[in-house]
């Protein structure tokens, strides 16, 4: 931020006009992001592992990692949900960071700010962590018997 602030031609500020609680709720909602996107790509890898044929048969392990994926993409949702990331753990005057907000959004008569987003969106993401658990274990487990039928059968 120092060197943003000079008179240099190649200083590029994004961040001009935002307070400082500002910019760090964008970093915060920018972790957060990426965060899921490594998640989504260890369910899409694991998916892609898992559902390829092993000695004839296909594992039925990688339904769990598909629907890792699919519960994943909700995640994302509500990054947008809580749109735009400047805002999301800021106080309406944006001066301080704030988990109390006004809502945005209202899911039945539920009324949720920003923040309440993005915290669902982690509530979802661990859901979908546990997903991948089950379908990692059950991985295990069949590429197990799978081993030991090969092994029976030659």
């Amino acid at each position: 931020m120092v060197a943003a602030g000079t008179n240099n031609a190649f200083a590029i500020n994004g961040f001009t006009g935002l307070t400082n609680p500002q910019i760090f709720s964008f970093l915060f909602v920018f972790i957060i992001f990426n965060f899921y996107v490594v998640l989504m790509a260890t369910a899409l890898a694991s998916f892609y592992v898992t559902s390829k044929p092993r000695h004839g048969q296909v594992r039925s392990a990688a339904i769990w990692h598909f629907w890792a994926a699919v519960v994943l993409i909700f995640s994302f949702i509500t990054t947008v949900w809580g749109a735009p990331a400047e805002k999301a753990f800021v106080d309406p005057s944006g001066q301080s960071l704030s988990f109390n907000q006004t809502a945005n959004i209202s899911i039945g008569s539920l009324n949720i700010g920003r923040a309440g987003m993005m915290f669902i969106g982690l509530v979802v993401a661990v859901i979908a962590m546990n997903l991948m658990l089950i379908g990692f274990v059950q991985a295990a487990r069949q590429r197990r018997s799978l081993r030991e039928r090969a092994l029976v059968s030659a």
